[in-house]
C-alpha cells in the first residue's frame, strides 16, 4: 500500500485538491489503473456534500468493509463521521447510497482508504487499490464485464469461512494484488477443466490468459502469493467438507 497512487499526490492537501477537482460535477468518480504501469491503483473516489446537488448523483453514504481482529466487519461513512481517516478496507462489497436509498455498488479486493473534509463541508473519500475495483450494478453505471465472475469468486470463499476456523484471517492477510491474481488462476483454471465452458465463455477466456501474462510478467510475487493461498484454501475447503 505504499506505492504512490495514479494521480493523486500522497500529500494530504494535495489528494484533497486533485480529488475535488475530478468530483467537481460528480458524486463519484472510478479512476482505472494503467494497465501499462506495474504499480499503478484503481481509485473510487466519493463526494458526500453538505446537501445534495440535485444534478447528478449524490452519495449520502459508503459503505465498506473493514478487517478487525480477522474478522469482516462492514462499515458507513456519511456526513457524521469523524474524519481525517487513514487505514485499510477489505476485500468485498462496497456501495454508495444517496438519500432515496438508490444504491451505485462495487467489488474490491481490498485497498487503503482516507477520507478527509474540505473547507466547505464536502466529506471527500479515496478507495485505493493495487487490484481492480469493479463496477457491480447501480443507478448510475453498468456492470463491469467480469464484475460477475469476481462476485461469485468470493462468495466461494465465504463457504469455508463459515465453517473452518482462521480461514478469514488467512484471506484477509493477502494483499489486495495477491488475491486479485487468485482470481485469475481460478477463472484459467476453471475453464481449462471444461471446453464447453471455454468455448461458451470464449472473451473471457481470451481476457483470462491476456491478465495471466500480464500479471506474471509485472507481479510474479504476487502472481507466486495467489498460487500459494489457493493451496491453502484448497486444504481449507478439504476440511469443511470432512
Amino acid at each position: 500500500m505504499s506505492e504512490e497512487p495514479r494521480a493523486l499526490h500522497p500529500d494530504d492537501s494535495r489528494w484533497l485538491d486533485q480529488a475535488g477537482k475530478l468530483l467537481a460535477n460528480l458524486g463519484f468518480n472510478l479512476v482505472e489503473a494503467d494497465p501499462t504501469r506495474a504499480n499503478d491503483a484503481t481509485h473510487l473516489l466519493v463526494a458526500i456534500r453538505p446537501a445534495p446537488t440535485l444534478a447528478h448523483f449524490d452519495p449520502e453514504r459508503a459503505e465498506y468493509w473493514a478487517t478487525e481482529g480477522g474478522r469482516g466487519r462492514q462499515r458507513t461513512i456519511d456526513r457524521e463521521t469523524r474524519v481525517p481517516i487513514a487505514s485499510d478496507y477489505a476485500w468485498g462489497h462496497m456501495g454508495l447510497v444517496d438519500r432515496l436509498n438508490v444504491r451505485n455498488e462495487f467489488l474490491s479486493f481490498g485497498g487503503s482508504l482516507r477520507c478527509q473534509a474540505t473547507a466547505d463541508g464536502t466529506v471527500l473519500i479515496d478507495f485505493a487499490s493495487h487490484a481492480p475495483i469493479l463496477r457491480w450494478s447501480g443507478h448510475s453505471q453498468a456492470a463491469d464485464p467480469i464484475a460477475s465472475e469476481v462476485g461469485a469468486f468470493f462468495a466461494r470463499l465465504k463457504v469455508p469461512i463459515d465453517f473452518v476456523p482462521g480461514t478469514e484471517t488467512l484471506i484477509a492477510s493477502a494483499a489486495p494484488s495477491t488475491l486479485y491474481c487468485a482470481f485469475v488462476q481460478s477463472v484459467r483454471e476453471r475453464l481449462a477443466q471444461a471446453r464447453t465452458l471455454r468455448d461458451a465463455n470464449r472473451w473471457l477466456a481470451d481476457w483470462s490468459a491476456r491478465e495471466s501474462q500480464r500479471l506474471q510478467a509485472n507481479a510474479p510475487d504476487h502472481w507466486n502469493g495467489g498460487a500459494e493461498l489457493r493451496k491453502q484454501l484448497a486444504a481449507v475447503e478439504a476440511i469443511a467438507r470432512e
